[in-house]
């Protein structure tokens, strides 16, 4: 152009649109690439990770948001801190994987295998596991609370300070686990084993007992426990009651 000729409207329109997306073009948000591997902070929400086998992957602070782990070796992975809200964990295997501190919430599943996971501190709120195996899981301090958990395996798991206010357990078993200081007011617990599992301080407050499995249980310790919740569960003659209670008879372990 010479020198003191003006721009035509056109050019002046084509320089600010080229502009405009070169600054959206840097600040546009990084795009999750579902092709990346695994690595520590990888994106891979909303992608399909079906039936691969990552066993031992690193994936701590990843942001693995919705993604279908359906059917995928998860075993011992590294996973503390991931962000695995609403992702899919039908038949996932995590056994031994470590999953401190990850949020989990609304993740959903059927048979998820997390047996021998290190879950403490985990968020998973709201999730929806139905016949997981968190058998000797750990699971300190991590948040479960208006989970649905239907005939979930938590035996010899530690849930020590672990929050299932709210929860639905129904059928589930934690014969032996730590289940010390937990917060389960309000949740149903209807037709759950808890045989041998350590329950002082726990808070069963307003929590529905219907055929609970209390045999050969110290409840001694437990805070909230109405006569009426008694009444409802199935215990026996090692069953302990807090001072305040007294055994029924018979137990109603049979409907």
């Amino acid at each position: 152009m010479k020198p003191g000729k003006s721009m035509s409207p056109l050019s002046r329109q084509a320089a600010t649109l080229s502009c405009v997306l070169a600054l959206a073009l840097w600040y546009s948000p990084a795009i999750a690439d579902c092709k990346d591997l695994a690595r520590p902070d990888v994106d891979w929400s909303g992608c399909s990770k079906k039936m691969i086998i990552l066993k031992q992957a690193t994936l701590r602070h990843a942001n693995l948001e919705e993604v279908d782990f359906t059917s995928t070796d998860l075993t011992s992975a590294r996973l503390e801190g991931a962000v695995l809200d609403q992702a899919n964990l039908t038949f996932t295997h995590l056994e031994t994987a470590t999953l401190t501190s990850a949020s989990m919430f609304k993740t959903f599943g059927f048979r998820t295998n997390l047996s021998r996971a290190d879950l403490s501190g985990a968020n998973m709120s709201f999730a929806e596991l139905y016949r997981a195996d968190f058998s000797r899981a750990l699971l300190m301090k991590a948040d479960l609370s208006r989970a649905t958990l239907p005939r979930a395996n938590f035996y010899r798991a530690n849930l020590a300070g672990a929050d299932l206010s709210k929860a639905d357990t129904i059928r589930s078993d934690f014969t032996e686990a730590d289940l010390t200081g937990v917060d389960m007011h309000h949740a149903i617990i209807a037709r759950t084993s808890f045989q041998n599992a350590k329950l002082e301080n726990a808070d069963w407050s307003n929590a529905y007992l219907y055929r609970a499995d209390i045999r050969n249980t110290d409840l001694s310790g437990v805070r909230g426990l109405r006569q009426e919740q008694i009444m409802q569960a199935c215990g026996n003659d090692a069953t302990r009651l807090p001072d305040d209670l007294v055994a029924p008879e018979p137990w109603a372990c049979f409907d």
